[in-house]
């Protein structure tokens, strides 16, 4: 029997081909060629080795979907980002720096009612739009960034307070400065002096300082020792029971309740002294005599010592005890009570002093004295005066004596 290669060979059972290999190798699929691709060599399926066709390479797999978030949204404008945090919710956020607290601060009271606060300006941080002023934690005031002063009102003389100062930008605050104390001052009476001083007083008079309201009172010091006390309304004081011509310091202290101002300047002020006291040298000069056998002439002139004693209370008495001790003439005495006369003194007294023959003649002496210069604390250093001797027409029997008088010049220095 003949192949005919055309019709495929099936070999019994047990029986195989001698011209075929058991294990045949697997014809080499037939090579297709792109359009493009120049052809090759010609193709021999007999001799080319079967090669297997490549199993199919899956496509890889689908990525997960992506989830997507929230779109996230930035507006830089001036200084200021916008943020979307949440979808369809827009939020401001700041982007700025705090400011930063002034570095030093230093205050004063320049009245006793107010301070006074300066400081230097911020630097580093975001520039300030104002300063904040806080009084023992408070704030009291707030000024534009270009002061660096501010003054505070309203306060008690004597009271103490701590002052910070706190930079501001929009809407932030900086930490609070350093803090600075300062006890705002009480200021001391100005002005102390005597208006008027009697031979056992003195007045004293001031004027409250202009750096503080009226105290609640004044305090008066004698010589460092408290002496009395008036209300604050009151700017005057008398000091009485003083011995004349006795000085002492005196000094005013203003009280505010608790606080009270430091002594005022001293002042020495003294009583009175008395005008003339004790034994006082005098010149007697003579300008006029009745003449006719008169003893004495014009421009005899004799010294002598006459004793004054005073009694000073609103005004001063003198008492003189004198004596008329012309030359070649017995000495008489007198006593004679003088009173303030404008800025001098005058007085009269009765004495027998001139003689007429066998009739008993009282006569009139009257002296006035008047200081000549300053006088010192009411002393007086020099004086002079006028004494005149009269005579009144006297008779005794048939005896008389007729009208006579005499004017004498008196000097001093005490």
């Amino acid at each position: 029997m003949s192949e005919d290669p055309t019709v495929p060979y099936l070999p019994s059972s047990g029986q195989t081909r001698p011209d075929i290999p058991l294990n045949p190798e697997p014809a080499s699929p037939v090579p297709t060629f792109h359009p493009a691709q120049a052809p090759g060599p010609a193709f021999h399926p007999a001799s080319a080795p079967y090669v297997p066709p490549a199993p199919p390479v899956p496509p890889p797999p689908a990525a997960p979907p992506r989830l997507r978030r929230p779109p996230r949204w930035v507006l830089a404008v001036g200084g200021v980002a916008l943020v979307g945090l949440v979808a369809g919710l827009l939020v401001w956020q700041p982007w700025q720096q705090s400011p930063v607290a002034p570095a030093s601060v230093s205050v004063a009271s320049p009245t006793a009612t107010s301070v006074t606060v300066s400081w230097s300006a911020s630097k580093g941080g975001e520039t300030p739009d104002d300063y904040a002023v806080l009084r023992d934690g408070t704030q009291v005031g707030s000024v534009p960034a270009s002061q660096t002063t501010f003054t505070d009102h309203g306060l008690a003389p004597g009271t103490r307070h701590r002052y910070t100062v706190v930079a501001v930008s929009g809407g932030q605050r900086s930490s609070p400065s350093v803090t600075a104390t300062v006890r705002t001052i009480t200021p001391s009476p100005v002005g102390l002096a005597d208006t008027k001083s009697t031979w056992t007083s003195v007045t004293l008079h001031w004027s409250p300082s202009s750096l503080g309201p009226d105290p609640s009172q004044y305090e008066v010091y004698s010589n460092g020792n408290a002496i009395g006390s008036v209300p604050g309304s009151a700017d005057s004081y008398v000091v009485t029971g003083l011995t004349s011509g006795a000085s002492s310091s005196y000094q005013v202290v203003a009280r505010w309740g608790g606080a009270s101002s430091a002594r005022s300047a001293p002042f020495t002020a003294a009583a009175l002294s008395f005008p003339l006291s004790g034994s006082v040298p005098l010149t007697v000069d003579t300008l006029s005599t009745p003449g006719g056998g008169a003893s004495l002439s014009v421009g005899e002139h004799w010294n002598d010592t006459w004793q004054f004693s005073d009694s000073c209370t609103s005004s001063c008495t003198l008492t003189n005890d004198g004596e008329f001790a012309a030359p070649n003439v017995a000495a008489k005495s007198f006593t004679m009570t003088m009173h303030s006369s404008g800025n001098g003194y005058s007085g009269s007294t009765r004495a027998a002093i001139a003689e007429c023959g066998s009739v008993h003649v009282t006569d009139t002496v009257s002296i006035s004295m008047t200081p000549r210069g300053a006088t010192t604390n009411g002393a007086w250093s020099t004086w002079a005066g006028t004494m005149r001797l009269t005579s009144p027409y006297t008779t005794s029997g048939s005896s008389y004596c007729p009208t006579q008088s005499w004017t004498f010049r008196l000097s001093g220095n005490s």
